[in-house]
């Protein structure tokens, strides 16, 4: 390619850079788009902390018109200091045009909160009158009611503060013929033909069973003629076979008899030993019971 060429295709006409289409006349968004309005930066917009809502101004309109925050919740108290505020914090940083759009959407929360206050319709109007009516009269009633309680209260409470006199007992007169015949009565007793019944009186019934003093005597007993030692089952009484609790009176001698037994093994009068698991338990005397545990040793 010639220098001439590539000078020419240099020296070209310059190719803007594609920005995209403008949007109204003046390239800027159009604000009649009340469904998606614009939202300014944080620093220049009002930032208020409410009851329910925290963050910015224009934001909380937006979810007002739309009912989706309750902004009867919230104090209007507070939403005029804190927009008082804001003016004050960014005055000088924010221009005057900006400023009066801020006053614009305070004045809009401040309608909204204010139909709030006010009803409706006269019909709405109506009744919240008598509401209203209703409600003092309560506040009255209310206030007479606590007024009584208070100089009840004040009042001397009886048997606390004041007390009655007791009435006298009523004396009957009785005359001397009544008071003879009475006298009669108790001299003759009761009717001959009336028995007298005592009450019923309520006895515990004690099983007949074989009991622990009952079994360190019978083992003491016979323990001299057991010098080598028995079993546990030489020691316990004999029960009838016919006998109708002869189960239980045969676990009752069992086991006091075992109880026993460690109880004369605790004073040293007998020794306990069992040659393997679930042996019979055979008593010693003490003297052969030291013996054997010498040679376990």
């Amino acid at each position: 390619m010639k220098m001439a060429e590539v000078l020419e295709d240099r020296d070209g006409p310059e190719i803007a850079p594609d920005t995209g289409p403008e949007v109204g006349g003046g390239g800027t968004k159009d604000w009649d788009d009340w469904e998606r309005p614009e939202r300014r930066p944080p620093n220049e917009i009002p930032t208020l902390h409410l009851d329910g809502f925290d963050g910015p101004m224009d934001l909380l309109l937006d979810l007002a018109e739309r009912q989706v925050v309750d902004l009867g919740k919230m104090s209007i108290v507070a939403l005029a200091e804190q927009f008082a505020a804001a003016l004050e914090a960014l005055g000088g940083l924010v221009p005057i045009e900006r400023r009066a759009d801020w006053v614009v959407l305070a004045a809009r929360l401040v309608l909204l909160r204010a139909r709030l206050l006010y009803p409706a319709n006269p019909e709405a109007a109506a009744d919240a009158e008598r509401e209203a009516q209703a409600e003092l009269r309560r506040i009255a009633e209310m206030r007479v009611i606590r007024a009584a309680a208070a100089w009840l209260q004040a009042r001397p409470q009886l048997g606390q503060d004041v007390f009655i006199r007791p009435r006298p007992e009523e004396t009957r007169e009785v005359g001397y013929v009544a008071l003879m015949e009475a006298c009669l009565v108790l001299l003759r007793g009761r009717p001959a033909t009336e028995t007298f019944v005592p009450p019923p009186m309520y006895r515990q019934v004690i099983p007949d069973l074989w009991r622990i003093s009952d079994a360190i005597e019978r083992i003491q007993k016979l323990l001299p003629d057991y010098p080598e030692g028995a079993a546990m089952t030489a020691f316990m009484p004999g029960i009838a076979s016919e006998d109708s609790n002869r189960a239980l009176k045969a676990r009752a001698a069992m086991a006091s008899t075992f109880v026993a037994g460690l109880e004369l093994a605790k004073q040293e009068v007998l020794g306990l030993d069992q040659s393997a698991l679930f042996e019979p338990i055979t008593y010693h005397p003490a003297p052969i019971a030291a013996a054997a545990d010498r040679k376990r040793a």
